[in-house]
């Protein structure tokens, strides 16, 4: 079985895993900020709430694109170039959507898909970086280093959110929702560069054509597999994204923003903290158990939000979630890159991300319009039932598939 080289010009590769964790950070702290500010930002220029949930539909389905794309040229241009070029269409999309509130301008820069809507990312970059890092580890190290990926972006995440509350704070100042939107695009032009300064480590083995073809039998299986089931949990996870929270705080509890960015930085560091654990519990349980047991008890505290009274317990419920909601997420990375070839890792993540997208897409309209029309349950009932079922599903398709160093 082919495996990256761990050198390249002379660098070792764990310097290429210490820039993607200074990425991931930079770009989910990003994420989280505009994740927040947009919804209202789009509210507060006069869109109805069926119009906010349209525009992230559209942000959400223009990313299977750009999953596509590295299925395709990966193996044509490498990691590093693509990540390059992707890194500054993310600029363009902010710069554009601060630009103007213009319908047309907000579409279009929705079309570039390269807002994250969800508070965190699942998309094209993560794709790619994730592969990066399963090459450039030993196995038995794979799933601690995803962890520690994981818990930068959610850190980053965290202060992310607590940031968003800059325009509010600072309004006196002049300082407003678009200064932050533009904000985004600069760091975006900052992970550019850092992504110039990684080495260039092309994989053994890596096929040029890119796409379907290029992967294994065994690997093609697998992808449909994963596919389908990652296709309902992110269906059921697109009624609830951080936009969408965000909007439903806004419209349920009339949260003001900065009460907002305070609350998601808690959510943040809550996430953060519990990843930690998750390489601890895989250790003991396995991987699989570790992504099923988890979610499934996150997906309980979900439903039970919008039953609480206040919105305290409301708050409550949702930092409940959020301790043991992502757990899930380093060891599904884990389990998906340990059980297909090094060569296809990079397209299997970006593949389960084409469908997995597509569906998350479908939900948010939804969800936005069943806000706007004061069904405060509705969201969280369809979204967590949905997820619980994947749980299932998932346990019952993979339960014999084991990771190289469980066998």
């Amino acid at each position: 079985m082919a495996v990256a080289r761990a050198e390249a010009a002379g660098r070792p590769a764990r310097g290429r895993v210490g820039i993607i964790i200074a990425t991931k950070s930079l770009r989910t702290f990003a994420y989280a900020f505009v994740s927040i500010v947009l919804p209202i930002f789009l509210v507060k220029s006069g869109y109805s709430e069926l119009f906010v949930g349209a525009v992230l539909t559209i942000t959400i389905l223009a990313n299977v694109l750009f999953n596509v794309l590295v299925t395709l040229y990966v193996g044509r241009v490498g990691e590093r170039t693509l990540l390059i070029a992707l890194s500054l269409v993310m600029a363009l999309s902010g710069a554009l959507f601060a630009w103007s509130p213009n319908a047309v301008v907000v579409v279009a820069a929705a079309l570039l898909g390269a807002i994250s809507v969800t508070g965190t990312e699942t998309g094209h970059f993560q794709s790619i970086e994730q592969s990066i890092i399963s090459n450039d580890v030993a196995a038995r190290d794979r799933t601690s280093k995803l962890a520690y990926y994981n818990v930068a972006g959610y850190a980053a995440t965290a202060i992310g959110s607590l940031f968003s509350g800059l325009p509010e704070r600072l309004s006196s100042l002049g300082i407003d929702m678009r200064v932050v939107l533009y904000a985004y695009s600069g760091v975006a032009v900052a992970i550019a560069v850092l992504y110039l300064l990684m080495p260039d480590v092309r994989v053994e083995g890596r096929s040029k054509v890119g796409g379907w073809s290029s992967l294994a039998p065994e690997s093609r299986r697998t992808v449909t597999k994963l596919s389908a089931l990652f296709s309902v949990d992110a269906f059921g996870g697109g009624f609830v994204l951080q936009s969408l929270l965000t909007l439903w705080f806004y419209s349920r509890w009339h949260l003001d923003l900065k009460s907002l960015s305070l609350l998601f930085f808690a959510s943040g560091v809550i996430t953060a903290v519990s990843i930690f654990l998750a390489p601890v519990v895989a250790r003991r349980i396995g991987l699989l158990r570790t992504m099923v047991f988890t979610h499934l008890a996150s997906s309980v505290f979900l439903v039970c939000i919008p039953l609480s009274p206040s919105m305290y317990g409301a708050v409550g419920l949702l930092f409940c979630r959020q301790s043991i909601s992502q757990m899930d997420v380093p060891t599904r990375q884990s389990y998906t890159m340990a059980i297909v070839r090094p060569e296809d890792r990079a397209s299997v993540a970006a593949l389960t991300n084409i469908p997995r997208t597509v569906a998350q897409g479908l939900s948010p309209s939804l969800s936005s319009y069943l806000i706007g029309a004061a069904q405060w349950g509705l969201p969280f009932f369809i979204g967590g039932g949905v997820k619980m079922a994947y749980d299932v599903a998932i346990y019952l398709t993979f339960k014999d598939v084991k990771p190289p160093e469980e066998e």
